[in-house]
């Protein structure tokens, strides 16, 4: 039996203890390539739909540009509290919209709006600061991303995963390890 403060679980994810700590209120960090090459980081709002993520710069957001130009992209979800769960994609940043307002050309809701509707906002900022604030943005032109996983990766608890370990390091039944770690001076 593990300590409580490590969590509940220790190791991977379930696909549903993933689809479930997705809703949370957590932010998602986004690393994406610039044109030199270097990394891109920034924190944003993000919607799980069960197989993809959904994100929606501003349009006039640098990293918007950057995953036009580079779809390579990674998600981090993590939450600052034990038990520390965490969820890491490497994916695909697909173009649904490309700066396109609140309302499109035929009348109807453009799909970051829906989004920014029904998902993020009420989940970010509840139901009633939701309409407040999209109420004052809500005529500005956003990017909708789609952005579909390549490999995902969780972890929840407190402890190391067996990959990371030497095992001869630890010491057998008897009180001995197979080798003792030697560091430099």
């Amino acid at each position: 039996m593990t300590e409580p403060w490590r969590g509940e679980k220790i190791g991977g994810m379930t696909r549903e203890e993933i689809n479930e700590f997705l809703k949370g209120p957590w932010l998602a960090r986004l690393a994406c390539l610039k044109p030199d090459g270097w990394p891109y980081l920034v924190p944003c709002w993000y919607h799980w739909d069960g197989a993809c993520f959904w994100v929606v710069p501003r349009l006039r957001s640098e990293w918007a540009f950057h995953m036009a130009l580079d779809p390579r992209v990674c998600l981090l979800i993590d939450e600052p509290e034990p038990p520390i769960r965490k969820v890491i994609c490497e994916g695909i940043a697909v173009i649904i919209e490309a700066g396109v307002g609140p309302t499109l050309e035929n009348g109807q809701k453009s799909i970051w709006n829906q989004i920014g509707e029904r998902y993020t906002g009420p989940r970010y900022l509840g139901t009633e600061r939701a309409d407040e604030y999209r109420g004052s943005v809500n005529v500005e032109p956003c990017w909708t991303f789609k952005i579909v996983p390549r490999h995902i990766t969780s972890w929840q608890g407190f402890a190391w995963a067996q990959r990371y370990k030497h095992t001869e390091f630890y010491p057998d039944q008897a009180g001995k390890a197979k080798v003792e770690p030697t560091y430099p001076a």
